[in-house]
């Protein structure tokens, strides 16, 4: 198995404060204890990717995060699909 990102991990207030800033608008957000099973973080193992493939991320999370929301306003009449 390949894993592709940035081999840096992201907190979960991380990706707020990013979507954000993408969106330019506060998200409703709750602090509360870790559930039981939650981890204390992810990140991938991007080694592998560089040496087969010669990948390495060149986007900001904020890219990806604007990628997707764009991708999602268009996804429906790219695919040919309605909700």
């Amino acid at each position: 198995m390949i894993n592709l990102g940035t081999g840096r991990g992201t907190t979960v207030r991380e990706l707020v404060t990013a979507f954000e800033a993408v969106t330019g608008t506060p998200l409703p957000t709750t602090e509360t204890a870790r559930r039981p099973g939650d981890t204390a973080g992810a990140f991938a193992r991007v080694a592998l990717a560089g040496e087969l493939l010669g990948w390495k991320a060149e986007h900001t999370l904020e890219d990806g995060i604007r990628d997707s929301l764009r991708w999602y306003a268009r996804r429906d009449s790219a695919l040919g699909t309605t909700d």
